[in-house]
């Protein structure tokens, strides 16, 4: 099958600016009685970020593409994430499943990886086990999150998959509604990521076959790999059109890899703009 068709097919699960982040999302809300049980639509966005982590290069992409949202009892897609099978969803602890993914780099865009293998596509499944921290009978609008979520990681060229090791993070997540405006909606999360050596190893390790006078070889090992801070903020115009905004910031220092000639800077940014317009939903409503 033609990769541009797959990939489409992907995007076609996206929600909001989640696609910007290559790990982790917003928070994983229930449907709202009265939602209907799909809807589809357009989705348009705009994305800057770093090829990978603690890279000095970034990559910007635009994307037009279809989105479809289905709001089932224990599957769903596209709302908080590509696609979540729901096992226990309490007031104060949710556990589940979910997927994600994240865009490829060319080798190409990054000097320091000249003529090295590029980075492929990489997708991310495991369990994730939540806590509310705050009360949900005080605390109407505004959710806090203690995350737990471990990912296995794979890559792909759409020729085959390659295991990439496991990824733990354990999130702080804030969530709260009609912020400073009414129908805004504001999230901030702020997480360590801890990486095996396999992760580590894609990103960071250089064998001898790569070595060159400006890149010496490396052995990476299995450890914590950096922090992630991100805030985004979605506001709903009218039932059909909404806009995102987010803002990612990484923090690299104190890697167990930053003494790879890969590891170019301890701190990263990435921005992403986005909106929805929605054009078809069914009748049936969320109960």
């Amino acid at each position: 099958m033609n990769k541009t068709i797959i990939i489409i097919a992907l995007l076609l699960l996206l929600p909001g600016i989640s696609v910007a982040k290559k790990q982790g999302g917003p928070l994983s809300n229930p449907p709202k009685s009265g939602d209907p049980v799909w809807e589809a639509g357009m989705f348009a966005a705009y994305f800057s970020n770093a090829l990978y982590p603690a890279s000095a290069n970034a990559q910007q992409k635009f994307l037009p593409v279809p989105f479809f949202i289905y709001r089932g009892e224990y599957l769903r897609i596209g709302d908080d994430a590509i696609v979540r099978a729901v096992a226990v969803e309490k007031e104060r602890i949710k556990i589940d499943i979910s997927l994600a993914a994240a865009f490829n780099s060319s080798s190409s865009d990054s000097p320091i990886r000249a003529g090295m293998d590029d980075l492929d596509f990489l997708f991310e499944v495991g369990p994730e086990v939540s806590f509310r921290l705050n009360d949900p009978y005080t605390s109407k609008r505004s959710e806090l999150w203690l995350n737990l979520q471990l990912r296995s990681v794979f890559s792909t060229d759409f020729g085959g998959f390659d295991h990439r090791g496991y990824v733990f993070e354990p999130e702080i997540a804030w969530e709260t509604e009609d912020f400073v405006v009414k129908d805004t909606t504001f999230y901030i999360s702020a997480a360590p990521l801890f990486a095996t050596e396999k992760t580590h190893d894609y990103f960071y390790q250089v064998d001898p076959e790569f070595v060159t006078d400006f890149r010496p070889a490396y052995d990476a090992t299995s450890g914590y790999l950096g922090s992630k801070f991100a805030v985004s903020l979605k506001y709903e115009y009218d039932q059909d059109l909404t806009f995102f905004a987010g803002a990612r910031l990484g923090l690299w220092d104190g890697s167990v890899s930053s003494e790879s000639p890969l590891y170019q800077q301890s701190v990263t940014y990435g921005v992403g703009l986005g909106m929805k317009w929605r054009l078809m939903v069914s009748k049936d409503k969320v109960k």
